[in-house]
């Protein structure tokens, strides 16, 4: 009788209750091979899904089941039969199949390195081959390689495969294991993508019976007519350039859906660069669609902890995991980074963006020195893998330019017929370049106005001109260094002010400029690149109201006193400043601007500044890829910063006195989140005010360092970070 070798074992010793090995490769090969037939990978997802755990079948790997104390590498062995029996590229299983647990290793012959395991990798001398006569002995990826980026292309595929794997994997023995779960899980096909697009025309009939007629209901309904045109069009990269007040959200969102459907795509995928408008986006879906069909998936999601919401938060969280839902609204970091990790958490996703629809909103914002790595796997998404992108802004980045970008994207398809004159048809602001003013006399100009924001680059800057006005009426302050729960609060007390049109003048950093819905007819912005200075003009007349007296909103740009000594920032204010000798008569924000701007801002910065591209294009005979060495790399956000618990709210004191004794600390800490500072290292080393709670979660002790009207009161950031230094 042949021996039952088991891939999982429960707390019973009766062995009838575990999971027979066979049976676990055979479940993981079947899911791997759906997953990966999206993009025609079908073979090299059963092979993974054959091999993943064959080291699994010796009596060492057994023994540990039992209860064994010794550490067993099954993952090596199944990685050594993929190069042996897959022929050629077998490799690329290798790699995945190495890193089904902690993640892919990079290629070489140092210990850990993929090809120091391969040929030094014990194999144990009683292992039995369960599926090896299942495997072809041939692979071959399901797409043509240009010679340009034969690398990269392989290397994505890899971790897409690597993808299906993991995701199988965690789905065959989370079903063994709590089978319960595969009931809340929620499912994306066709028909729910179809019964979100029947719901979205629903509220788009109602909205278009209920507005007003106006010349920019007009507008918007155009805008959206176009939308619903083009969509019918095959997959490929679409931009939609609708000015502030479009309808840009709703409008992308039916395209969207409408594409998805004419084109048979499994679901949406909604990318937002700013956490701080990522919320009410998805509140606008979520009222549209209902909180099911949207998966809101952030850092800075929020929980509710009443017992209802359980059920919710259970079927969100599992969703989370691989983004099985028809509509996901997510940030450019966690799209992005995901498409570049080596961890099995973060990749377990990918396959689910194949065959989708991926709007990036504001897609101007894509950091400069990430730009060229982004754009390459964006055109993989689109060659390779069944994807449409749609790149949403007011200010078009000129991402299609050969001259200065390596991965330019080709033939970018736009949605709007004439983009130049709708955005003079809904011109809302004029920008005005006033020079130099020094401290004193910006104080003065904002004091004339009864509603005016003002925006500057550095937290230290708004601080003190915030001071030099603050003891007159309606003057707040925004900057990070107020915890999100009292930003918002502060937000809604200024739209308040601003709807019952009494005084309110408002001193920020540049977070006002990612989305948030500000209307004031007056807004003054230190000088900046001009992608930054059409944010702020978003916030300036954003509803059109002057528009019906004849009259256009304010934006007046000015050089401040002192100048930031951020390098980016002085990149940009040069770009914006040569863009405007170059073109002196064209509006600064208008179309031919813009892409003169982002033209020469493209040919003086580093667009990849980890050198990403290179080190994945590298095509090796032996295949050495540094899968984990660039994921490390590839950070959006540099994270120099150490978040502040401020436990001033009874909510946050009580989320504090659990993350003292819980378990499990970090669910509690993501609720903290909303109730946190972040502070550069210089800032928190020489800030003596907190309580490392459990020895490593830092807490503010002396509540007095936090004020009402400006946050948390870090005396002399300017002289403890970098980004904040000032000078003459």
């Amino acid at each position: 009788m042949d021996k039952i070798f088991y891939a999982h074992s429960t707390d019973s010793s009766d062995k009838s209750s575990w999971q027979p090995l066979d049976v676990h490769l055979e479940g993981v090969a079947q899911l791997a091979e759906e997953f990966a037939a999206i993009f025609k990978a079908d073979d090299w997802g059963r092979v993974a899904g054959l091999l993943h755990d064959a080291g699994k079948a010796t009596e060492a790997f057994q023994r540990r089941l039992e209860g064994s104390p010794q550490r067993v590498d099954h993952a090596t062995f199944g990685a050594q039969l993929a190069e042996e029996k897959a022929g050629q590229l077998g490799l690329l299983l290798s790699y995945a199949i190495a890193g089904h647990h902690g993640g892919v290793p990079d290629g070489g012959s140092q210990e850990g390195e993929l090809h120091h395991r391969l040929r030094h990798g014990k194999v144990p001398p009683d292992v039995t081959l369960l599926s090896v006569a299942n495997v072809k002995q041939e692979l071959l990826p399901p797409f043509r390689l240009s010679a340009e980026h034969a690398g990269f292309s392989l290397a994505f595929f890899t971790r897409m495969v690597f993808s299906c794997l993991v995701d199988a994997d965690f789905l065959d023995t989370e079903g063994f294991s709590t089978p319960g779960k595969k009931e809340e899980r929620p499912i994306a096909d066709l028909e729910q993508i179809s019964k979100l697009k029947v719901l979205l025309d629903d509220h788009l009939m109602l909205f278009a019976e209920k507005a007003e007629p106006s010349p920019i209901n007009r507008l918007r309904q155009e805008i959206l007519a176009q939308c619903r045109a083009k969509a019918k069009l095959p997959p490929q990269i679409f931009s939609l350039t609708v000015p502030t007040g479009g309808g840009k959200t709703l409008s992308s969102m039916a395209f969207a859906l409408d594409h998805a459907v004419e084109n048979k795509l499994r679901r949406v995928i909604y990318a937002i660069p700013f956490t701080s408008i990522i919320e009410q986006n998805a509140k606008v879906f979520q009222d549209i669609f209902g909180r099911e069909q949207v998966l809101e998936n952030h850092y800075n999601y929020k929980e509710k902890d009443e017992p209802e919401e359980a059920t919710y938060n259970r079927r969100r969280g599992l969703a989370a995991e691989n983004w099985d839902a028809p509509l996901v609204v997510t940030t450019n970091v966690q799209f992005f980074e995901s498409l570049f990790s080596n961890k099995p958490s973060r990749c377990r996703k990918l396959h689910n963006i194949a065959g989708s629809v991926i709007v990036l909103d504001e897609a101007q914002a894509i950091p400069t020195e990430y730009l060229e790595p982004c754009l390459a796997a964006l055109r993989e998404l689109v060659d390779h893998y069944g994807c449409t992108v749609v790149l949403c802004t007011a200010t078009q980045p000129a991402l299609d330019d050969k001259s200065n970008l390596r991965t330019a994207l080709p033939e970018i398809h736009e949605i709007i017929g004439a983009p130049q004159q709708l955005y003079e048809e809904l011109r809302r602001t004029q920008v005005n370049f006033v020079g130099k003013l020094t401290d004193v006399e910006l104080a003065v100009r904002l004091d004339a106005e009864k509603q005016v924001l003002c925006i500057v680059p550095t937290k230290p800057q708004a601080r003190a001109l915030f001071e030099q006005l603050q003891k007159k009426e309606g003057v707040y302050h925004l900057s990070t260094n107020m915890y999100p729960v009292h930003r918002r609060r502060v937000l809604d007390e200024i739209r308040a002010q601003l709807k019952a049109k009494k005084t309110c003048r408002v001193v920020s950093t540049s977070l006002v400029e990612a989305g948030v819905d500000l209307d004031f007819p007056v807004v003054y912005r230190a000088m900046a690149g001009l992608d930054s200075i059409a944010q702020a003009a978003g916030r300036c007349n954003r509803e059109g109201r002057m528009n019906a007296f004849g009259a256009l909103g304010q934006v007046y740009v000015y050089e401040p006193e002192k100048t930031a000594r951020m390098p980016w920032l002085k990149r940009c204010q040069s770009c914006a400043n040569e863009t405007m000798r170059n073109l002196p008569d064209a509006d600064p924000l208008g179309l031919v601007a813009m892409r003169r701007y982002f033209e020469l801002l493209y040919d003086i910065q580093e667009l990849d500044k980890k050198q990403i591209l290179p080190r994945l294009n590298r095509l090796t005979r032996d295949l050495y890829m540094p899968f984990r060495e660039v994921a490390g790399d590839f950070l959006f956000i540099e994270d120099d910063t150490i978040g502040v618990i401020v436990p001033i709210e009874p909510e946050a004191q009580e989320l504090v006195r659990v993350l003292r004794y819980t378990e499990f600390p970090r669910t509690t800490l993501r609720k903290l989140q909303q109730y946190s500072v972040a502070l550069r290292s210089r800032e928190f080393a020489a800030f003596n005010a907190v309580e490392m709670v459990r020895g490593e979660f830092p807490v503010l002790c002396n509540l007095s360092a936090y004020r009402k009207d400006i946050g948390l009161s870090i005396e002399g950031s300017e002289v403890w970070s970098p980004e904040d230094l000032v000078s003459d």
